[in-house]
């Protein structure tokens, strides 16, 4: 089994409502009619329906009442019914749905499609056995919400309630807000519209980048990023040398292929054409800023749209069943194709020099890369990490396993290092330490389904039955757990 990347941790920001209101109520009532502004919420009646999976052969049925929204799941005859405590999506593509079991957050397999109704979530489209399984971690939340209340040494555990803030808030563009209300000034706040290219650019491209991995630099988080950073002052970014198929999360790298970009030489960039603090659209007119000259006689006249057949939507691989346009601007739409992934990797900005090697060996998983990297990082969690998924993958889980041994040395609350070195003590069959791993991984977190799976398959096969039913006391204890 493959162990998991690692989950980072946030420390919460100090919760007040809507800081700004008090000297900025236009753009604060506008900005939350936006779809930043709407980007996650708690549960409230949703459209009544139900469908069958045709793959799993599960069927779902959705009914709000009077005392929240709930979702059921049925399989081979036996129910299973959740509480829908959040919502993630502002609604104008889809909606997905956030369950809270005991203060665990976990992902429903299924979204609301503008488009088409109900349907699987993106990712659970061929899954045999879809379930309310996948944890909704920090990293996830940190482009879909404001300021997420997360406990620390856990994956998915949250304060009650999960959100000091839920919709992506002020600070995510502007800075913190504190220094700005004790000192208010135009030099307390950040304005993106007044960075250098590539730290105005990068305010944006926390979410708006998604490329095809991330890799942070030593000892950080996601969350350390803030506006005014260079981005690959916290992780590089690493996308395909080559395009690849249209995904959701890839509007940086479609517009900066756009001749419109290219031309401009650094001067169009996301707010050139969005206003983030309005719903308001100018696309046509700023447009026509540059394209001055007299269209030919074929073209449509100046007062026609342009995004239809310059900026269309298209279907994303990653996106589930809906359309998000295309921020490739071609000049003409039928050049419109798919293109394959090339496979390469390459930095979108390349990091300090320190971290070069190391990022794109991180990057790209390579077991000899990652052994020359160790050299200069003999200590480093997420090298150490790299190498024992390398090992893992090439037959040698023993190997693998003393690896993650030494990450739990280095990190001896993070639930997710004692996962790692399980998995592989129990690839290894060492069923004895792979066991006190997930024991300890359990205690920090006791809603990791994958170790409760592993934990409670050695104990029926050691025949501890004991230990096997306090296992599954312990979780249902932790179903009924809402932390303060």
């Amino acid at each position: 089994m493959q162990p998991r990347a690692a989950i980072l941790l946030i420390i919460p920001f100090a919760a007040f409502s809507h800081p700004c209101e008090s000297c900025h109520p236009k753009e604060v009532k506008s900005y939350a009619r936006t779809g930043m502004g709407r980007s996650l919420h708690a549960s409230r009646a949703e459209p009544d329906g139900g469908f069958e999976h045709d793959k799993s052969k599960t069927s779902f049925l959705i009914r709000s009442n009077k005392t929240g929204l709930f979702q059921r799941m049925t399989h081979a005859g036996e129910n299973w019914d959740y509480r829908i405590d959040y919502v993630i999506g502002s609604g104008n593509h889809a909606s997905c749905y956030v369950a809270r079991v005991g203060d665990h957050l976990f992902q429903s397999p299924i979204c609301f499609y503008k488009s088409r109704g109900y349907d699987m979530a993106p990712g659970y489209e061929d899954n045999p056995a879809p379930g309310f399984s996948r944890p909704i971690t920090v990293e996830c939340l940190q482009c879909h919400s404001g300021r997420p209340l997360h406990i620390a040494n856990s994956v998915n555990r949250y304060a009650t309630p999960a959100f000091a803030e839920e919709a992506i808030s002020c600070d995510r563009c502007h800075g913190d807000a504190a220094a700005h209300i004790n000192r208010p000034s135009r030099s307390s706040i950040v304005n993106p519209r007044k960075l250098t290219p590539a730290l105005r650019d990068s305010v944006c491209e926390q979410c708006h980048l998604a490329g095809a991995v991330r890799v942070l630099n030593p000892g950080k988080t996601f969350t350390d990023f803030h506006p005014g950073l260079l981005l690959e002052a916290v992780f590089t970014t690493y996308v395909a040398a080559a395009p690849e198929p249209f995904k959701v999360v890839s509007h940086a790298e479609q517009l900066a292929r756009s001749r419109c970009s290219l031309e401009s030489k650094g001067r169009m960039w996301c707010g050139t054409c969005h206003n983030p603090h309005s719903e308001n659209t100018f696309y046509r007119q700023q447009c026509l800023s540059c394209h001055t000259r007299q269209f030919r006689a074929s073209h449509p006249p100046k007062t026609s749209d342009c995004l239809p057949c310059h900026m269309p939507k298209r279907e994303a691989d990653d996106g589930g069943h809906t359309a998000f346009t295309d921020h490739w601007i071609k000049r003409h739409p039928s050049t419109l194709t798919g293109v394959a992934q090339s496979g390469r990797l390459i930095a979108w900005r390349e990091p300090h020099p320190d971290y070069r090697a190391r990022n794109l060996a991180l990057a790209l998983g390579d077991y000899k890369l990652l052994l020359e990297t160790q050299k200069s990082f003999p200590a480093d969690p997420a090298v150490l990490s790299g190498l024992g998924t390398a090992l893992q993958a090439r037959g040698d889980p023993r190997s693998a396993a003393k690896l993650f041994e030494r990450v739990v040395e280095l990190r001896p609350f993070d639930p997710v290092a004692e996962e790692n070195a399980g998995m592989a003590w129990l690839d290894a069959g060492e069923k004895e330490p792979a066991a006190r791993h997930f024991e300890k991984a359990l205690a920090l977190d006791p809603l990791l389904l994958p170790d409760i799976e592993a934990l409670q398959k050695i104990y029926r096969e050691t025949g501890d039955q004991e230990k096997a039913s306090a296992l599954m006391n312990r979780v249902r204890q932790a179903m009924q757990t809402r932390a303060k």
